[in-house]
């Protein structure tokens, strides 16, 4: 990872969402899905493929896919929910920027799967699970070449909740039948700081040899 070491990556990736339009150069885009490549996945079957999206007109079409599903599930759904909590209503605010302005990154990951994923609903979570190591690898790859990233999965197989908007993202991109969108990955120089991301703290969560222990 250049001169970044693997603990400062790990502890300064944070969501990204503000991008500078400068263009990412093919090189760290290269690297990036090459560090991809080097995650595990189940059997080592490693069915990912990936589409680095670079054309403006490309990302403006998928950034209106995006926009549509994201006014509906998140301006008009979730934040419109009389009851939302305030971490919630912090955090989906925050995701607004991306459904607003997706369509301005400078570049665009879509991290994607061989296959379509089963109907069952448990092995379907087994299905996509071999994407996100490679996809952690993608957002530390970034970090390494100062680059920012953050994981949006609407308008995709994974959270098909309006299918029109990942339809059109699929049509957009070309893809077969057999192929399913996993997430999509804006990449591009930030314009806020790195930072560690605020996490509950670890001990919350961690339990010694058997649950609360």
């Amino acid at each position: 990872m250049g001169d970044l070491s693997v603990h400062e990556a790990i502890f300064t990736t944070r969501s990204m969402r503000h991008l500078k339009p400068d263009p990412v150069a093919r090189e760290d885009l290269e690297y990036i899905i090459e560090a991809a490549t080097m995650a595990p996945s189940a059997g080592n079957t490693q069915m990912w493929a990936y589409v680095v999206v670079t054309d403006p007109e490309q990302i403006a079409k998928i950034g209106a896919a995006y926009r549509d599903v994201g006014e509906r599930y998140i301006r008009d759904g979730v934040l419109a929910d009389p009851d939302i909590t305030a971490d919630r209503q912090r955090v989906y605010s925050k995701a607004m920027h991306n459904v607003e302005h997706l369509d301005e990154s400078p570049a665009i990951i879509v991290p994607c799967l061989h296959g379509r994923a089963p109907d069952n609903s448990d092995i379907s979570s087994g299905f996509f699970s071999s994407t996100y190591p490679a996809v952690q690898n993608i957002l530390l790859a970034a970090r390494s070449r100062g680059l920012g990233t953050v994981l949006l999965t609407l308008a995709t197989d994974y959270t098909p909740v309006r299918p029109e908007a990942t339809a059109e993202v699929r049509d957009v991109l070309g893809l077969p039948e057999d192929v399913t969108i996993t997430a999509l990955i804006p990449v591009g120089y930030p314009k806020g700081p790195w930072g560690r991301p605020w996490r509950k703290p670890w001990q919350d969560c961690t339990h010694w040899d058997r649950w609360g222990g």
